[in-house]
């Protein structure tokens, strides 16, 4: 009954303050509980001066261990996955942080899951999260956009509106929870948008409609930062994810115009400026990614008209031995030739059997044969599998958690939960 917690919203409020209301009706029976401390700003913190650098971890930690198999729902961020990254689960949270990350890039999406307990955990292990809209609204929902010629903002609008009020901003919808720094509209859009030529009517509208649900929600507080993830494939012989980057500056300029055509409700260009960081996915090793983007990336965006810092959404080359390769990219990270790159999140977290051929070849961790627990989730049970460390296989010496721990200063060897284990379930 809402009218016996007034102070609270339903898909918002935390667990801490749903105790401390109790403690207000009866203070013998219900502690105080220990409340987070959410700081306050004014600017995205990816676009602010004391930036840290982005040491991330790609995180979609599908359960399965076959291929042929649905997951019916790949929003981790959701509450009732904590049997994976909370201190109560696998705690796959801790080990992040133990490896030395600071951030989190996020896939799946269902705006119908508060996200609030998740962020309040992030925010304890001192992890950023990057959060993504997730394919539904594009080209996978009843009624994706891919059918209205890829205007996006109705599908986008929705969905976001529903992330405002179920977990993103905290209670009063008024401001982002600290925890959340960045938010991919769209995932390599330059690959998933057929014509090519409406990429920027599909990756605007997505902008405009977050902005306008930002507007019309009431969010001021704690800005994030927005971008749209690109693929590293190279078009009209221009430099692989810098063209699409240009491109889309371009066409931000005046949307209008053709072939994206758009007419926008929110001044786009304004909120680019103040709002927009670039990023991309690649599985080029790092003198690779120098060559062909860093060393060019520059004269483009990190100019008198504009400053626009980049990373890394998905990081890996599994043709090279990771720790060598990691340590050479995290060294470039703010580095004095390269001021605007602003970090990567290593791809991935755990192998996605349930893809199988090459996408098995990334992951820092495979699974073992101990089920922690069953997990029931969007009405399927799925085991909870303990982690086990994968080796390097272009350096059979080394771990990949271990290589990717010594690039981003990790001070302590995670801890992986091996037991009690329960008896697992049929994977269908």
């Amino acid at each position: 009954n809402p009218t016996w917690f007034p102070e609270l919203q339903a898909g918002v409020s935390s667990r801490e303050e749903f105790q401390a209301h109790l403690h207000l009706q009866n203070a013998s029976l219900c502690p105080l509980p220990c409340m987070p401390k959410y700081a306050k700003y004014s600017k995205p913190s990816l676009l602010s001066a004391d930036v840290r650098a982005i040491k991330g971890i790609s995180y979609g930690p599908s359960p399965f261990k076959k291929t042929g198999v649905l997951l019916t729902d790949d929003d981790f961020m959701s509450e009732i996955t904590g049997d994976l990254w909370a201190d109560y689960g696998r705690q796959d949270l801790k080990v992040i942080s133990d490896i030395g990350a600071n951030a989190m890039r996020m896939y799946g999406n269902d705006p119908n899951h508060t996200k609030r307990t998740f962020l309040d955990a992030a925010l304890e292990k001192g992890i950023d999260i990057i959060a993504g809209i997730s394919d539904y609204p594009y080209i996978q929902g009843p009624d994706p956009c891919m059918r209205n010629d890829w205007n996006c903002y109705e599908q986008v609008y929705e969905s976001y509106l529903l992330n405002l009020q179920h977990g993103f901003t905290l209670t009063g919808n008024t401001t982002y929870h600290p925890a959340l720094k960045a938010l991919i509209l769209i995932n390599e859009p330059d690959l998933k948008v057929h014509p090519r030529t409406k990429t920027c009517r599909a990756v605007a509208s997505a902008f405009d409609a977050v902005l306008q649900a930002e507007k019309d929600a009431g969010v001021t507080g704690n800005p994030i930062a927005f971008t749209a993830t690109f693929s590293f494939a190279m078009f009209d012989q221009r430099g692989p994810a810098l063209g699409q980057m240009i491109d889309f500056y371009k066409c931000i300029k005046n949307p209008e115009e053709a072939p994206t055509s758009y007419t926008p409700k929110n001044d786009l260009l304004a909120a680019y400026k103040t709002r927009w960081v670039n990023s991309f996915n690649t599985a080029n090793p790092a003198p690779s990614v120098k060559q062909l983007f860093l060393d060019k990336y520059g004269a483009s965006f990190w100019t008198d008209e504009i400053k626009k810092p980049v990373f890394i959404g998905e990081y890996h080359s599994t043709h090279v031995p990771v720790k060598a390769d990691m340590k050479e990219i995290v060294d470039a990270t703010l580095s004095e030739k390269y001021p605007f790159f602003l970090g990567m999140s290593f791809f991935e977290f755990t192998t996605r059997y349930d893809k199988g051929g090459t996408e098995e070849t990334f992951g820092m961790f495979n699974y073992g044969d101990c089920a922690l627990s069953l997990m029931n989730y969007s009405s399927k049970v799925y085991n909870v599998w303990a982690l086990a460390p994968k080796v390097d296989p272009n350096e059979k010496t080394e771990t990949i958690h271990e290589a990717v721990r010594a690039a981003y200063g990790g001070a302590t060897d995670p801890a992986l939960r091996s037991t009690p284990c329960v008896s697992p379930t049929v994977e269908t």
